[in-house]
């Protein structure tokens, strides 16, 4: 049996085709859309297929209207308003002290989306255990991981606990809902995490030769002093205190600062000589920049030219570019970066055994791996030389109720950990 549709409006069919007579958030009266798919030029002929984009559409909408004021849009108490408030307040209550986003509000739009596409017109009262169960079963159809899911049905249930605190629903929907428990480890269909493994420092050498310079000063950086990818793309010269023979980088702003937690990250030696050369500018400018890595991909260039340059291709560049690049990378920038020289070493390999009697094998092949396991590596071998305590002194792991005198104790053990290892 076919479940039903919690889509609102009408969902009808012209000339074989599905419309959507529907009032979307932010608009005041009723119209009629196309239900076009996604990469479509007409709309669906396929019921399924025209619910499934009209339960998108109504999602786009509610993000859509999530800025305009409340004087320009409508209250109906359906799940799909409460959720669009709950954003807006999370865009301002979820900033740093400089007003800067914490990324949490692009999270929790991820977290509602799917209790918008399947209930955006129930009334919010109306939200059950039941239904919230059904939202996560579609998120585990998904193929989302289950700490995933898990933490976007924990986002469900404080966007409820807020509209409690603003009176927008009963306290016993929420209780209901707190009923649901997470999914365990091996009691669900839901796909499981992969653990974070160290990477071979054979690997990311190799990975390094294919690498803009920035990027790979970045990447030894990061293996060294076993930073998290955020802080070292924010990196100032007016963060780093360079007095001492171990420098110490204190980030504008870091992962647990809402905790009160602080976080100083030693530079040893071999670090400092890396470091160096990118502290040569302004105070305020970040330290790897991918205008600067760009500007250098493009007098490797030219430098390797072999064919002198044609006037045709003198001047070329565009005045106003519509794309340039940005002042600093971001974890996702600098992860693409690694990826794209993995998969240039990978090609370079395969184009070798092209040769007769030469066959690709799995083990000469560079394996996929992502920043965050430089953390990892460097844990690994400060455990390793020095023991588990100076290694989560290193790496900033701090747990609740911490006192100053022990937060003391691990920066000295952190500092020593950078004199020795570098």
């Amino acid at each position: 049996m076919r479940r039903k549709s919690h889509v609102p409006g009408c969902i009808f069919s012209n000339h074989g085709r599905y419309w959507w007579r529907v009032r979307l958030p932010g608009e005041r009266r009723k119209t009629a859309h196309p239900l076009v798919p996604d990469g479509g030029r007409h709309a669906t002929s396929d019921p399924r297929v025209a619910e499934e984009v009209a339960r998108n559409l109504y999602a786009r909408a509610v993000f859509k209207a999530e800025g305009k004021s409340k004087r320009q849009r409508r209250s109906d108490g359906t799940v799909a308003e409460l959720a669009r408030d709950y954003l807006e307040f999370a865009r301002g209550y979820y900033v740093r002290p400089d007003g800067t986003s914490t990324g949490e509000t692009r999270r929790l739009r991820y977290g509602v989306q799917p209790l918008i596409e399947l209930y955006p017109s129930l009334p919010a009262e109306e939200f059950r255990p039941r239904l919230l169960k059904e939202v996560r079963q579609h998120m585990i159809d998904a193929n989302l991981r289950r700490t995933t899911i898990n933490k976007r049905v924990n986002m469900i249930k404080r966007m409820f606990r807020w509209a409690v605190q603003e009176e927008r629903v009963p306290p016993s929907v929420l209780h209901g809902l707190e009923a649901v428990t997470g999914l365990k480890r091996g009691r669900s269909p839901a796909r499981e995490s992969r653990q974070v493994r160290p990477v071979d420092e054979f690997w990311v050498r190799k990975t390094m030769t294919y690498l803009p310079p920035v990027v790979a000063a970045m990447v030894e950086l990061q293996m060294l002093t076993g930073m998290r990818s955020g802080e070292l793309c924010i990196m100032r010269p007016m963060d780093v205190d360079t007095r001492g023979k171990v420098w110490l980088y204190r980030p504008r702003t870091h992962k647990t600062e809402h905790h009160g937690h602080r976080r100083v990250v030693p530079i040893g030696p071999r670090g400092r000589a890396i470091l160096q050369p990118y502290l040569a500018r302004r105070v305020d400018a970040y330290c790897f920049s991918p205008a600067e890595a760009q500007a250098e991909r493009n007098a490797d260039k030219r430098e390797r030219r072999e064919t002198p340059v044609q006037p045709s291709q003198q001047n070329r560049r565009k005045p106003n570019p519509a794309k340039h690049p940005g002042d600093r990378y971001d974890a996702c920038s600098y992860r693409r970066a690694i990826d794209y020289a993995i998969t240039a070493a990978n090609r370079v390999v395969r184009k070798a055994a092209r040769e007769p009697g030469e066959k690709v094998k799995e083990t000469d092949l560079v394996p996929r791996w992502h920043p965050h396991q430089l953390r990892h590596t460097a844990a690994t071998v400060i455990r390793r030389e020095m023991g588990l305590d100076a290694a989560r002194a290193l790496l900033g792991h701090r747990s609740l109720g911490i006192t100053d005198t022990y937060a003391e104790l691990d920066q000295a053990l952190a500092v020593e950990a950078a004199r020795k290892l570098g």
